[in-house]
């Protein structure tokens, strides 16, 4: 019963197991699917990292190679935004802050590859210009 609630209506399944935890009904708990939950939910916040990351740096690259004063404003916002949401996933989940610069170099490197499809004719650097630390990113100025 516990599977087939899990595969049919999730929603109804974590309220259920919610209830369950609640009232201290131990026996009733779907373990097998509330551990894999658990590890979804962490890979599902370093998967939002790793984007936002990624979205910042080609925002960074495009604001900081590209000049466009028509786009300029947009990719700014477009920076200031993924920053703050960064921000916020770090201030819920501060041990991400490690998770988050040992991804840069690699995120860079997608994020150079994506920038370098949208424009192959515009000179960028191969080495990352901006930072290696988390903290940077999310406050200089980097144009």
């Amino acid at each position: 019963m516990k599977k087939q609630l899990y595969d049919t209506d999730f929603v109804s399944w974590t309220e259920e197991q919610a209830r369950y935890l609640q009232q201290h009904e131990m026996e009733k708990i779907d373990w097998q699917n509330i551990e894999e939950e658990i590890i979804a939910l962490g890979r599902s916040e370093k998967h939002e990292l790793e984007n936002r990351l990624e979205v910042l740096l080609e925002h960074l690259l495009k604001r900081g190679y590209i000049n466009s004063a028509y786009d300029n404003r947009g990719w700014e916002i477009t920076i200031k935004e993924q920053r703050k949401q960064i921000r916020r996933l770090l201030r819920d989940s501060p041990s991400l802050k490690n998770y988050g610069e040992a991804l840069i170099p690699a995120v860079w490197q997608e994020a150079l590859a994506d920038v370098q499809d949208l424009y192959p004719t515009l000179s960028l650097p191969e080495a990352n210009p901006f930072s290696e630390s988390l903290d940077q990113l999310l406050t200089v100025t980097f144009w």
